[in-house]
């Protein structure tokens, strides 16, 4: 009698089954995760943008407190380290809605003279940004503050 042996290597019915379960389990659980990464990245850029537009600002004010103009006819108004105060023409703030391409942001210039001596100037930005929520809506609150020195030359 001569008995003919199969070959058995295969998956059955119930081992595909189960290693589907365990993939559907991985994937749902990674799913889950997935908004709150996209919520971090939006969290990030919406920081990185708030300190771009703070630098940005400090920057103005530098290039006004190093300008010699005097006034007309060569600008609109005298520059220059000493006009670089608190409300002065150099930096006023930016309401919400009125940096151009960038609604959902304001600034805000805080300008002291440096204790220590008086040919320096302590300037701080606030960059306050609107958060958003899932659902894509904005919502109040979130702050970037930048603060430099400026001396005069």
């Amino acid at each position: 009698m001569v008995f003919c042996h199969r070959d058995e290597s295969g998956l059955t019915l119930v081992e595909i089954l189960v290693a589907v379960a365990i993939i559907m389990i991985g994937l749902v659980a990674v799913m889950q995760w997935y908004p709150m990464g996209t919520a971090g990245v939006e969290s990030g850029r919406r920081q990185s943008t708030g300190v771009f537009l703070a630098e940005q600002k400090i920057e103005q004010i530098k290039g006004w407190a190093l300008s010699t103009c005097t006034g007309p006819p060569g600008c609109a108004v005298q520059q220059g380290f000493a006009t670089v105060v608190q409300g002065g023409a150099c930096c006023p703030n930016d309401a919400f809605n009125s940096i151009p391409g960038y609604p959902e942001y304001s600034r805000t210039v805080a300008i002291a003279n440096d204790p220590l001596s008086a040919t320096r100037k302590v300037v701080r930005v606030q960059v306050q940004y609107r958060r958003v929520t899932t659902g894509a809506v904005l919502t109040g609150g979130t702050q970037v503050d930048i603060a430099t020195l400026i001396a005069q030359h």
